[in-house]
């Protein structure tokens, strides 16, 4: 998915984002720069469409083939504030290569995605919550979360090697590898990671913002 990503995290979450590649964030070692991903072109995007035959035959503004206009049902959810934003964003964005966006923003999105009601089935969700890349190929990629149904046999073999692999060097690489090929399959996009902030009493301290949600509650952590 060709979003202009710096754009979103900058303006319309005001610099609460920051652009990602991958799944994980820059402070693990497999995060972000570790992989590579399609930049925004939105030429080379309307040439992608040319070529396949989406040509806007009826000066709508929006491409079209056999009569069909380019609709993508984008399923998404309230409770998280930056999800909203994020769909109309989506919606400006690829109106200006000529791609219909239809939002469904509804809190029974989890039924949809699991009868299949979509085709970008967009939610926040944490990869990494216990610093440990697994669980996200296992839970989203491979698992009960993989709502679109994809299927790679070597994503597949990859995860169990993953599984079994203890190195920590040996899983990050793999972490990288398994990152790549989702990403060059297009079969998932990351737009941005939380730049998080806590707020708390002036009675606490202690109390830091971790990549991994598991490691926020410390010994250091108290309430005088």
């Amino acid at each position: 998915m060709r979003l202009q990503k710096k754009a979103f995290c900058s303006v319309i979450m005001e610099g609460r984002g920051i652009p990602a590649k991958g799944a994980f964030p820059g402070s693990f070692s497999y995060g972000n720069d570790a992989v590579e991903t399609v930049s925004y072109d939105p030429e080379e995007a309307k040439k992608l469409l040319e070529e396949s035959g989406w040509t806007d035959t009826d000066g709508d503004g929006y491409v079209d083939k056999d009569g069909q206009k380019l609709t993508i049902n984008w399923l998404t959810y309230p409770t998280r504030l930056e999800q909203p934003k994020l769909a109309e964003y989506a919606q400006a964005t690829l109106k200006e290569i000529g791609i219909d966006v239809s939002v469904n923003n509804t809190s029974d999105h989890r039924t949809y995605a699991e009868n299949g009601e979509f085709d970008v089935y967009v939610s926040s969700l944490t990869t990494a919550p216990t610093g440990d890349p697994e669980y996200f190929f296992s839970s989203t990629v491979t698992g009960s979360k993989n709502y679109g149904n994809y299927q790679n046999d070597e994503v597949t073999k990859l995860t169990e090697q993953l599984h079994q692999t203890f190195d920590t060097d040996e899983r990050g690489k793999l972490a990288v590898e398994l990152q790549q090929k989702i990403l060059d399959d297009d079969a998932y996009f990351f737009v941005s990671h939380l730049n998080m902030g806590i707020m708390t009493k002036a009675n606490v301290t202690g109390m830091a913002a971790h990549p991994c949600d598991y490691y926020e509650i410390t010994a250091d952590l108290d309430v005088q």
